[in-house]
Formats: C-alpha cells, sequence, structure tokens
C-alpha cells in the first residue's frame, strides 16, 4: 500500500477549504435552525495559511523564477462562525453543528452544550477544529 506524501496532505487540507462550504445549526430534534456559506460573512475559515516558493518558469537567459503561493499547511483548519438572535426564530435552541460539501453531503458534524436564542442581541461564536494530522 502507498503512503501519502506531505503534499498529499495539503492537497487534502486545499481540497476542503475548496469544497466544504457550508454551515449548518440544528436543534436537539434535528432540524435545521441556521443555515450559511462559508464565505466571510457569518462563516470564514479562520486558520492560517503557510507558504510555499514555487517555480513558475525561466528567464530568457535561463534563470528560474519562483513565486511565493499560499497554502494549507496547518495540520488543523478551523472554521469561525458567528450568529445572532436576528438570524434565527426566537426563541430557538441550537445543540449540533454540521459542515456540509458543495453537493451538501455532511462532511463532520459535532454535538454542543445547548444555547438558546431569546432576543436579537444573544449571540453565539462556534469554532469548528479540523484535523488532517500528517505532514
Amino acid at each position: 500500500m502507498a503512503e501519502i506524501h506531505t503534499n498529499g496532505y495539503v492537497s487534502i487540507r486545499e481540497h476542503i477549504v475548496a469544497n466544504w462550504k457550508k454551515i449548518v445549526l440544528l436543534n436537539a430534534s434535528n432540524a435545521q435552525v441556521f443555515t450559511t456559506n462559508i464565505d466571510g460573512t457569518k462563516a470564514r475559515w479562520a486558520h492560517t495559511k503557510g507558504t510555499q516558493q514555487i517555480k513558475i518558469g525561466k528567464t530568457p537567459w535561463g534563470e528560474e523564477i519562483f513565486e511565493t503561493v499560499e497554502i494549507e499547511s496547518n495540520r488543523v483548519l478551523e472554521i469561525s462562525l458567528t450568529v445572532s438572535g436576528a438570524d434565527v426564530s426566537l426563541s430557538s435552541t441550537v445543540t449540533k453543528i454540521q459542515v456540509l460539501d458543495t453537493k451538501n453531503r455532511i462532511m463532520t458534524e459535532e454535538t454542543f452544550t445547548p444555547f438558546t436564542f431569546e432576543t436579537a442581541q444573544d449571540e453565539l461564536t462556534l469554532s469548528i477544529k479540523i484535523q488532517v494530522p500528517q505532514q
């Protein structure tokens, strides 16, 4: 069986960030209370990216040209979500978060201590950490 190299894990992380696009909050009955895209509005990727030098060509004199590009080098990817009571029907209690891909398939989910939105000013901030451990 072949072993995945470091670049393979970087590719997996890049795929996750490019294709895991939606957040859903659910109540205790698994009914959807809130949904949003991971687009920087309510939910965003919060981890920092690494950089890597890649060769992009040569000068007319044969010297190599390099460019610095961002890569998903962290072992832990992080999504930050902030929802207020104004975003949901009041009074709603949420207990579970799901991350869905571009085809609306559940990629990961986590149950947390119930939180009830009682007023429009109530705010919930969650951090979802996704570990892709090998490097």
